[in-house]
């Protein structure tokens, strides 16, 4: 087997774990920005400074886990599937900062 190709097996078996915990986090954070809209009945949900922080963070992560989606999900096969998969893996560890600096700031205002 091409050592390309053996590497393109290895990394498979590291895909669906990623794919499953992105749709996870990805729900949890649509649903709390679904709430959080809601739940804003006598002021605006993006009144304050604090919650512009909170509403750019979350939907930045939420672009950043799309596009880690998107690299997790194509199907074509690459010359370099080691540089892609850590370029796809830098991109899922930073949404996942981005998402619970996000909930952290959230949380504490």
């Amino acid at each position: 087997m091409e050592p390309e190709r053996k590497f393109e097996t290895e990394v498979a078996a590291y895909r669906q774990p990623m794919v499953t915990s992105i749709g996870i986090v990805m729900g949890f954070l649509l649903a709390f920005l679904a709430n959080w809209a809601v739940e804003a009945d006598e002021a605006p949900a993006l009144s304050t400074a604090s919650d512009f922080a909170v509403a750019l963070t979350l939907l930045g992560s939420v672009v950043l886990f799309t596009i880690a989606l998107f690299r997790l999900l194509n199907n074509r096969i690459y010359p370099n599937a080691g540089e892609r998969y850590q370029t796809t893996f830098r991109i899922y560890i930073i949404a996942f900062l981005l998402a619970f600096s996000g909930l952290a700031v959230a949380l504490i205002i």
